[in-house]
């Protein structure tokens, strides 16, 4: 599934909040309310961060600067989401001032898939190692070392 986010007042992303508002950067801010429960793939859909690739999991607001990918019984969400940060999307941008990715083109796009369960076997390891380097970033910060 493709699909992109919807737009929402700058009045209602506030600092805090029960749920991240997700951009094509990433978190925006926070929102009383939600459009999106589950696991998924974002892809910047505008702008300088235009075809970067991030995995979200759990409950958020997905603005209109993002595109959502949720994978299927053919496709591991974690694998695909990988996948496609592999794929230099940027490239796929309509020219101009301000580049942007729509839906339409990234559908376009042909992928080949292995088995549903290598995929579910590499998603499982690189998820071992993502939250790996999570729990190292979240350990060096609060030793103060300050990571990227």
């Amino acid at each position: 599934m493709l699909k992109s986010g919807k737009g929402i007042n700058a009045s209602e992303i506030t600092s805090s909040g029960k749920y991240p508002v997700i951009g094509g950067n990433g978190v925006r801010g926070y929102s009383s309310i939600s459009n999106f429960k589950g696991e998924c793939g974002v892809i910047g859909r505008q702008g300088a961060y235009c075809g970067n690739v991030r995995h979200f999991e759990g409950e958020g607001y997905m603005t209109e600067h993002a595109i959502v990918v949720v994978g299927n019984d053919l496709a591991d969400t974690y694998y695909l989401t990988d996948l496609l940060s592999t794929m230099n999307l940027g490239h796929l941008s309509a020219q101009s001032a301000q580049p942007g990715l729509s839906v339409k083109t990234l559908e376009k796009q042909e992928i080949s898939l292995p088995s549903l369960d290598t995929k579910k076997r590499v998603s499982k390891i690189l998820k071992s190692i993502s939250n790996k380097i999570e729990l190292n970033y979240r350990i060096n910060h609060n030793f103060g070392v300050h990571c990227p």
